[in-house]
């Protein structure tokens, strides 16, 4: 082989090498302190620690009429949303998402996929009130906790949040971002895709009660009869 070509080839490989080390980034979630940025229940209460949270892309067009806490809209979420973990992102030490006693959501991401999350993605935060990320498999390329239909009929997963700020993007590769909750600006119903604000931080939405679903289903019957009527 050509001395000249040989060397062409190595100096490619060695390019290789430096891109594919460089072509990944960190993602965090921090709360400023501990009485602002934070995450409650729907009644305004401090969220248990046991809550899960999901950060990552939403792949097309949002539908906006799906922030109610059921089973369908669950799998209309999962369907378009792509982790900075999993089988997508492929981040690492995913098992620090994770809240404290007060609400305040932390942890970090590391070696997310730059070519998957591209500088300037907008970035999502999906709560919810069950689940434990520290309880399941969440492994770089691996498998996390994902919900089953049980756990929402049984009465488990019963409120979550969906969050996006303009400044949760993706960064360049090799460097990190910081998802801070009190970036997110509370009347703009692009960022608080559930949720609502409560000054401090962000409520998460509940499940329809079934009283609320008995009063709707009054509602409509009652308009049904004067239809019928006219």
């Amino acid at each position: 082989m050509n001395p000249l070509k040989r060397i062409t080839l190595g100096l490619v490989a060695i390019l290789g090498l430096v891109v594919d080390s460089r072509a990944s980034i960190s993602i965090t979630i921090a709360s400023p302190n501990t009485t602002s940025g934070l995450i409650y229940q729907s009644d305004g209460t401090s969220l248990n620690t046991t809550g899960f949270a999901r950060v990552g892309k939403i792949t097309g067009t949002i539908d906006f009429s799906k922030s109610a806490v059921n089973w369908a809209n669950y799998q209309y979420w999962n369907n378009i949303f792509s982790d900075v973990n999993g089988s997508v992102g492929q981040g690492s030490t995913p098992s620090t998402w994770n809240f404290n006693s007060s609400g305040a959501l932390s942890g970090s991401a590391t070696g997310v996929s730059a070519s998957a999350f591209s500088n300037g993605t907008l970035l999502y935060l999906w709560a919810f009130n069950y689940g434990s990320v520290t309880a399941g498999t969440y492994a770089a390329g691996g498998s996390f906790p994902v919900f089953t239909e049980s756990d929402f009929t049984s009465g488990l997963v019963t409120q979550w949040a969906i969050l996006q700020a303009d400044e949760w993007t993706a960064p360049a590769d090799n460097l990190s971002k910081s998802l801070v909750i009190n970036q997110i600006t509370p009347t703009d119903t692009r960022q608080i895709i559930a949720g609502t604000d409560v000054g401090t931080g962000v409520a998460m939405v509940p499940e329809p009660s079934t009283g609320a679903l008995m009063m709707i289903g009054a509602a409509g019957l009652v308009a049904l009869r004067r239809l019928r009527k006219v």
